[in-house]
């Protein structure tokens, strides 16, 4: 019992030492560290910090979004390293006749300072945040969900007004006239597959729709009260516009994941 009560009484003497921020060792606690003369804990104490290189340091540094470079633009999250904005979407190519309508929209909402949308598509989840490691996996359950999905058309049909829910952003959009069914059937698909990954599913009740132009801040009610005149101007460029451009076959889906495209056809 002597013994032990002894080993107890040097490992309180080594917890004690004025060098307590050295790391602990492992194993049997040697005696000798009691017995270090002055000058040695001296050198400890002058010992140098190394310093981390610039490029770790860079690494970590936290991002600052500048809306600016964006537009105005609001981040809906906050950027971090290793964390990628993701979404799925049905594409939709560009052309003379919805450019028209565009240009129209805007000049007509200037006092709002609308603007086009750069990239055309119709949106089947939100955007959402993956981690680096959960990409593959992410899109491989998505490719398996879609074995037994046939491609379909939408047709579009009036103009409606969205806001974002950080009311940060306003869209005006075409809506969606026909494919609804096939529509929530994909959703219901990639709702499973976000759950798999305890990610947020799509809204409970969508408008499916494709937006077409934006502005910066929460003009909805403002634009609701001017929906109709745009809409009857909508309907007399329609009776100029090639059929084709007022519809889409939907055979392929995308899903954007940060820098990233995944492309899957639908048979």
């Amino acid at each position: 019992m002597t013994t032990g009560h002894g080993a107890l009484d040097l490992l309180n003497a080594y917890g004690n030492d004025s060098s307590s921020d050295d790391e602990v060792p492992s194993g049997r606690v040697s005696t000798k560290r009691s017995y270090k003369n002055e000058s040695d804990a001296e050198d400890e104490r002058t010992r140098k910090v190394l310093f981390l290189p610039d490029i770790i340091k860079l690494e970590t540094e936290e991002y600052k979004d500048d809306s600016s470079l964006h537009d105005g633009r609001i981040r809906s999250f906050k950027h971090e390293r290793g964390n990628w904005a993701s979404y799925v979407y049905i594409p939709y190519e560009n052309n003379d006749d919805i450019e028209a309508v565009v240009n129209n929209i805007c000049d007509k909402l200037r006092a709002y300072a609308f603007k086009p949308i750069n990239d055309f598509h119709i949106s089947l989840t939100k955007v959402v945040i993956l981690r680096h490691h959960w990409i593959t996996s992410f899109v491989t359950s998505i490719k398996e969900n879609l074995t037994n999905i046939n491609r379909f058309i939408l047709m579009f049909d009036n103009l409606n007004v969205y806001c974002n829910e950080e009311r940060t952003r306003t869209f005006i959009g075409l809506e969606i006239k026909t494919g609804y069914d096939s529509l929530l059937n994909l959703v219901g698909i990639f709702n499973r597959c976000l759950a798999d990954f305890r990610l947020p599913e799509f809204y409970e009740n969508p408008s499916f729709h494709m937006s077409i132009a934006w502005c910066v801040g929460d003009v909805e009610d403002i634009v609701k009260g001017i929906l109709p005149d745009l809409n009857r101007h909508i309907i007399e460029m329609r009776d100029k516009f090639d059929d084709n451009n007022w519809y889409i076959v939907v055979n392929q889906l995308h899903c954007k994941i940060g820098n990233k495209l995944f492309t899957f056809d639908i048979s």
